[in-house]
């Protein structure tokens, strides 16, 4: 799971901005067409940001993927890491 938050320095407002001026972009789309990003969220409320949840091989696999997409190129969103298991139903 990639759970987001704003960069160091950048405020709520201008990833909303980003979010408001910007449709989901090619790499993130090519990450949920090729089912890498099995599922994903935007945040309510504040901070604003998405919840990732990837399948992939390892860690650096993720954070070579997350490192590619157009928000965190721009400095405005970096993502905390949480390796995850299989969903379960409760």
């Amino acid at each position: 799971m990639a759970n987001s938050r704003p960069a160091d320095g950048v405020t709520p407002l201008q990833v909303t901005e980003y979010f408001d001026a910007n449709v989901v972009s090619s790499p993130a789309w090519d990450l949920v067409r090729h089912h890498i990003v099995t599922d994903y969220l935007f945040k309510v409320g504040q901070p604003p940001g998405v919840v990732l949840f990837l399948d992939a091989d390892s860690e650096e696999d993720v954070e070579r993927l997350i490192d590619s997409l157009p928000i965190v190129e721009q400095g405005l969103l970096t993502f905390d890491l949480e390796p995850t298991g299989l969903f379960m139903h409760l």
